[in-house]
């Protein structure tokens, strides 16, 4: 079982899946290993970038994942799904084709011993999340006993992740002459002043574990010519926040704390996604620390998590990979974390199957 772990690892990682790729070869390849382990597949969502649910059974375990990632990159020493000292490299090793790989094996295991399980597997999770969205809405994702979602958490168990605000702002100024600036306003110079004023921003909340409130300004454009004032300048900022804050909070008590620096702007929000805060004394998550003798952690990016608690309070997150490795050069998974999640869900499946209740 292991040898084929590490082969389907290996193809899978081949599979080009940033989001200019074509989506249908790595689906094929999820698909025709169900269609041989007798799932049910269902495409939803985006016909561009559409999620897979394959289905086995009824009211069991969601095995989540994505099957997407960014870019290759530049800067590697290895190649593409080369294996060396027990690591698998490549473009989603970590996040998240290992943990992917881990679900589709139990999930033979589990069709085999006749337990129910679902794989939710989506292929825009990097770029607009749709295919989460389409998946929450369905019976099969509301009723589940528990939806474990695989991102990268070094096999501990994670019940929180911040929520992102992302923000465009945008200065105007008057054009003139670059060598008659008096007679010009510089919108650059005002959206310096703006972003200076951003940085001194103070949460009024922190997590014991998230910390508090970051901010990242991401891009920054203006002008048009060196010898033109510019009159227009934008500034895009990605902002990451914990549990409680709501978005409408944070977003409020950015906007006030900007107007004390008494210079126009104006606020857009780009994207908005809530924190994910699960209780962990939740029996869903008690099961998972009993059958995986694993450390909690917490989630500082966001995940298809936020969609999924929406309508299913039993969620957690949970997979092989290590956070800090995602969209980095040389990003690997250890094949033993792949094994050992892959046994981690199969035990968790029969635990739930056994569980008539959940509180």
């Amino acid at each position: 079982m292991k040898r084929q772990m590490v082969d389907m690892l290996a193809e899978l990682i081949k599979i080009p899946s940033d989001p200019s790729a074509n989506k249908q070869e790595i689906l094929d390849y999820v698909q025709t290993f169900t269609d041989q382990i007798h799932m049910r597949n269902t495409l939803l969502g985006d016909p561009g970038t559409p999620a897979l649910l394959a289905e086995y059974g009824q009211a069991g375990i969601v095995l989540s994942g994505h099957l997407d990632t960014p870019p290759v990159g530049d800067y590697w020493s290895f190649s593409q799904s080369q294996l060396a000292s027990g690591r698998m490299y490549g473009r989603g090793a970590a996040d998240m084709k290992g943990t992917v790989i881990a679900m589709m094996q139990s999930a033979q295991d589990l069709v085999s011993r006749k337990i129910p399980v679902a794989l939710a597997l989506t292929t825009d999770e990097e770029t607009t999340m749709q295919g989460a969205q389409a998946l929450s809405k369905t019976l099969t994702l509301r009723r589940a006993k528990a939806v474990v979602v695989g991102e990268p958490t070094g096999l501990r168990i994670a019940a929180a992740e911040k929520g992102v605000l992302d923000l465009a702002i945008e200065t105007r100024g008057k054009a003139a002459h670059g060598a008659m600036p008096h007679l010009g306003e510089n919108a650059i110079t005002k959206m310096m002043r703006i972003l200076r004023g951003l940085e001194s921003f103070k949460s009024r909340i922190a997590h014991p574990e998230l910390g508090t409130v970051t901010l990242n300004i991401g891009t920054f454009n203006g002008g048009t010519r060196i010898n033109v004032v510019p009159s227009k300048c934008t500034a895009e900022v990605d902002i990451r926040f914990p549990p409680p804050y709501t978005p409408d909070q944070l977003y409020h008590e950015i906007e006030e704390h900007l107007r004390r620096i008494k210079t126009p702007f104006t606020l857009r929000r780009i994207v908005t996604m809530p924190a994910v805060q699960i209780n962990p004394a939740s029996d869903h998550v008690k099961i998972l620390q009993e059958v995986a003798q694993a450390e909690t952690t917490v989630l500082v990016h966001a995940s298809e998590a936020v969609h999924y608690a929406q309508v299913n309070p039993r969620v957690v997150i949970f997979g092989a990979g290590e956070e800090e490795l995602s969209h980095q050069a040389n990003e690997y998974v250890k094949t033993e974390a792949v094994a050992r999640a892959t046994e981690v869900y199969k035990k968790y499946a029969q635990r739930l199957a056994a569980t008539r209740s959940l509180a």
